[in-house]
């Protein structure tokens, strides 16, 4: 069985340093971010994975805008929602205990942990469970994920609840 820190490290990619770089602000770029997640240019949906996993690669959210951050340019973009969508998981075991493994539209796994929280917020009018992502980034959790969650889902006085490493997430 496998500790935390190695199951974190195996799922991260390598960290962009955001806090450290200070571009300058080139504007606006017609890029758009639906509320599924998925991605256009002008209009144009970008079908190629590789480029909307190097656009996600150094994406970032200050000050409530969305930015395309690399060392010499920032350019802000549209995002409906959040840039990404929780269509997948599985319960891997560590030595800490069961951890909650969340796997976005781009393939790439996230853990719920105290640092990737779940949490509630609005979208359409019902309350929806968001993993909270670095960089000011969120994923919204999919209809499908969450009501697979809802037929394992533990209750208790304050609702209904999945766990990972031990804590509660509460989905409604």
């Amino acid at each position: 069985m496998q500790s935390l820190a190695d199951l974190e490290a195996a799922l991260q990619a390598p960290d962009k340093p955001f806090d450290q770089w200070q571009p300058q602000n080139c504007g606006q770029v017609p890029i758009l971010i639906d509320a599924q997640g998925r991605w256009f240019y002008a209009g144009s949906e970008i079908k190629r994975e590789a480029m909307v996993k190097l656009f996600a690669s150094v994406l970032c959210k200050e000050a409530g805008s969305y930015f395309l951050k690399t060392p010499v340019e920032k350019m802000a973009i549209t995002v409906d929602d959040v840039p990404f969508i929780i269509v997948d998981w599985r319960f891997e075991d560590t030595e800490q205990g069961r951890a909650l493994c969340c796997v976005d539209n781009l393939q790439r796994a996230w853990l719920v942990s105290a640092k990737q929280p779940l949490l509630l917020r609005e979208f359409e009018g019902i309350s929806v469970p968001y993993l909270q992502l670095a960089h000011g980034l969120a994923a919204r959790v999919s209809r499908n994920v969450y009501y697979q969650w809802a037929e394992i889902a533990c209750s208790d006085e304050q609702g209904y609840y999945i766990e990972s490493l031990a804590k509660r997430y509460y989905l409604a």
